[in-house]
């Protein structure tokens, strides 16, 4: 009697243990249960006549008649893989998870608030959201959309903006009274300035404009973060001055709890000026992620006329603030 044929589902099985590294992994994101995972693998391993996997208690490694077997089984998920996209424009009703990258204080204050309203509208779709302030590898982290403030390093991403980000110098009115309100971009050099920084962004240098003159100052202080909500919440401690996206604190900007600092200039952003939905060329295709886009599109073109009125309000309430003549240097706090 022949023997069987290679089961296409043990394959495609094999190669998403094999893409995550993890039995369970892989069984979550295949809708099945661990043990159904092993099966799948240990049925493949048997009909082909050899060990694929080598399993230890802390990670899997291919063998090399695995290795073999992985690049013929790959190329198989990513054809069946590519026939679901091929008919999924066809498909009415958006279907299926979507697994979303954003920035702490963005995804928090912002995107969470307004998803639940999304998932009304598409009942038969699910979001995971992982919030990070990091650059993401769309590919390799298998995320369907990024949201970022820069470009991701990937040749095959479709980049569709949905607000611009405005940006704000600012400090508590308790700090200004103590320290005084820098007169020109120049003295915030002499302040405790506070910022956000990463493995992508520095973040001591801040441009401002004004009338088409743009001034440079690279800015010193005793705390930097790479959180935009921790950069926040140090400024409200009367900890220093800080560059901060509108979107993080226009609640504050609004409340008067921060001020706006060298209003007459804009500052440029450390992150970008735009926040941009990053995602991979041909999965554009499918209803569920071109929904989600042309939600946040559309929601975050109200957001963002409501946050500017009120960041742009809120500097005719900036209180009074002794300005001394001389900003003193803190030397301490240069780099």
């Amino acid at each position: 009697m022949a023997a069987p044929l290679h089961s296409p589902l043990d394959m495609l099985v094999f190669a998403k243990v094999v893409e995550c590294q993890n039995f369970s992994v892989a069984a979550r994101r295949l809708g099945i249960s661990r043990s159904a995972a092993s099966k799948h693998v240990t049925r493949l391993e048997q009909r082909l006549g050899a060990r694929l996997l080598n399993r230890t208690t802390r990670k899997l490694s291919l063998t090399e008649a695995g290795r073999s077997a992985f690049a013929h089984c790959a190329r198989i998920a990513a054809e069946v893989e590519a026939s679901e996209l091929a008919v999924q424009p066809f498909v009415r009703r958006p279907q299926g998870l979507v697994r979303v990258s954003a920035p702490n204080a963005f995804g928090r204050q912002h995107l969470v608030p307004i998803l639940p309203e999304y998932l009304a509208r598409h009942p038969d779709v699910s979001i995971e959201l992982v919030l990070n302030d990091r650059l993401v590898d769309m590919v390799e982290e298998r995320f369907d959309v990024a949201i970022s403030s820069y470009p991701l390093a990937r040749g095959n991403l479709i980049q569709r903006q949905f607000a611009p980000i405005d940006w704000v110098i600012c400090a508590t009115p308790a700090y200004l009274r103590r320290h005084g309100m820098p007169a020109e971009p120049d003295d915030l050099a002499g302040h405790n300035c506070i910022y956000f920084t990463s493995a992508a962004v520095r973040g001591d240098v801040w441009v401002v404009t004004r009338s088409g003159e743009s001034r440079s100052v690279r800015v010193g202080g005793n705390f930097r973060a790479n959180s935009s909500e921790a950069v926040r919440d140090a400024a409200l401690c009367n900890l220093g001055i800080a560059l901060l996206p509108t979107f993080a604190i226009w609640q504050e900007i609004t409340a008067g709890a921060l001020v706006r600092v060298l209003p007459q200039w804009t500052p440029e952003g450390t992150l970008g000026n735009n926040l941009t939905a990053h995602f991979i060329a041909d999965r554009h295709l499918t209803p569920k992620i071109r929904t989600l886009v042309d939600f946040l599109v559309e929601r975050f073109k109200r957001f963002h006329q409501t946050t500017t009125a009120a960041a742009g309000g809120a500097q005719a309430r900036s209180p009074a603030v002794r300005r001394p003549k001389t900003v003193p240097r803190k030397a301490a706090h240069r780099h």
